[in-house]
Order: structure tokens, then sequence, then C-alpha cells
């Protein structure tokens, strides 16, 4: 799923997390906040990940930080407990 530059703004719909088959989700430079949802998670299946350049807060989940391929470093947000 490529939705990166396209000026999303609000939150990332918790929903993705029910995509089971999603291997990569880029949603990097758009205008999206709030917190990255837990359900990310549970995407067993997530090869690369792109958030970066957006305005996200709060933490990143356990389950996204063993995703080799992602940018997470770039957020600037501390692991989740």
């Amino acid at each position: 799923l490529w939705l990166s530059t396209n000026q999303l703004s609000g939150t990332i719909p918790p929903e993705l997390g029910r995509l089971s088959g999603l291997a990569h989700l880029n949603l990097h430079t758009n205008r999206l906040s709030g917190r990255i949802p837990d359900e990310l998670a549970a995407l067993d299946n997530l090869q690369r990940l792109r958030l970066a350049g957006n305005r996200l807060t709060g933490c990143i989940p356990s389950g996204l930080r063993d995703i080799q391929d992602n940018d997470l470093y770039r957020l600037g947000l501390p692991p989740c407990p």
C-alpha cells in the first residue's frame, strides 16, 4: 500500500492492522498525526514500513521495531514500554 506524498491528514486508521497480507506500508511525507496504532504490530507479513515525514506522536509499538526495512528511527519517538 503506497500512499506517500499525498497530503493525507488525520490519524493512521487502526483498521490497517486487519490487512493480514500487507507486505509494504508506505505513508511517509503526508500530514498524518497522532499515535501509531498498536494494531499495525499484528501485520505479520509486513516487510517494509515508511512513516517518516508526518506529525506522529507517542511511542513506537514494539512489534513494529522488528521490521527490518523501516524508517522508524527518523520519527524521533521512543519505543513503547
